[in-house]
């Protein structure tokens, strides 16, 4: 996975996380994955398992990418989770979740 990718991985992992439980991102036990999975699916109408979310959640703890590099349609399913884009194209949808993740804040002056 490149760097910049996994950077927005990691926040798309964290802002998955802070929508399910309200709480910042923490490696997942099995009955948190259980849920986490049941509301993906409930939202989306699309399966992830609770194994490959307790990996992403270590994943995205962790500081280098070498370790994970998950498929375009599960990063997908997780950023309709967030945002719920339910008809666009798996690349079309993360390629914009990435760009935005990455893109420098603005502040105002």
């Amino acid at each position: 996975m490149k760097a910049l990718d996994f950077i927005a991985f990691q926040r798309l992992i964290c802002d998955v996380c802070l929508k399910a439980f309200g709480e910042p991102l923490s490696t997942l036990n099995y009955a948190e994955a259980q849920a986490l999975s049941w509301l993906i699916e409930e939202k989306t109408g699309q399966v992830l398992s609770y194994k490959t979310l307790i990996n992403y959640t270590r994943a995205a703890q962790g500081d280098t990418s070498v370790h994970i590099n998950p498929n375009i349609s599960t990063l997908a399913i997780l950023v309709r989770y967030l945002h719920g884009d339910a008809k666009t194209n798996d690349l079309v949808v993360w390629s914009a979740y990435c760009r935005a993740a990455v893109r420098p804040s603005r502040t105002a002056d």
